[in-house]
């Protein structure tokens, strides 16, 4: 299934209109049909505030099938599935598949000189999050405090907590994200 038949599977599932979802996610429910019809692709900011409301992980709707519960799980380099956020010039990969058995959720960011997550603050849940960076500078903002983050610096903080990041430096970032329990 694509990302538009599960969204639309997850919104059937949970009785929701195309109106109801998009007053809840502030999109326009012209745009989530055009998702759903595989006309058009969420942000990955976007694509969050759907899941969410949806009840759902990211992941389950970019992945290609649900997977078996395991005890361990090896991917290739060559099999990390990564989704795009032209808007934002930041590239995911989902380092696991997703399932609800796992307690943490890895993910490799790269963002592109200017990438942001948004320009608003976000929070979510009960979780915790871990970055380290593995190339170039980050700037993370964490409860109206910046951290610069270069190559090898770690930062751990609640997810409940407002956050956001850019990169204003003249180069690609690559970070580990860790999420713990998932969120994504």
């Amino acid at each position: 299934m694509t990302i538009g038949e599960k969204l639309k599977k997850s919104r059937n599932d949970k009785g929701m209109s195309l109106r109801e979802l998009a007053t809840k996610v502030e999109l326009s429910a012209s745009f989530l049909s055009q998702i759903e019809q595989g006309k058009a692709s969420p942000s990955i900011e976007n694509l969050k505030k759907i899941a969410h409301t949806l009840d759902v992980r990211v992941a389950y709707l970019i992945e290609d099938e649900e997977d078996d519960i395991r005890n361990i799980e090896y991917v290739k380099a060559a099999n990390v599935r990564y989704i795009e956020s032209i808007d934002s010039n930041i590239k995911m990969g989902i380092l696991l598949a997703s399932n609800k058995e796992k307690n943490m959720e890895p993910i490799i960011y790269e963002i592109g000189i200017d990438g942001e997550s948004g320009r608003d603050y976000y929070s979510h849940g009960n979780s915790e999050e871990f970055i380290y960076i593995l190339e170039g500078e980050l700037e993370v903002y964490v409860a109206n405090k910046k951290y610069k983050l270069a190559k090898g610096d770690s930062l751990y903080f609640k997810s409940s907590l407002n956050h956001r990041f850019k990169n204003t430096s003249k180069k690609e970032v690559k970070a580990l994200w860790v999420v713990s329990p998932p969120t994504f």
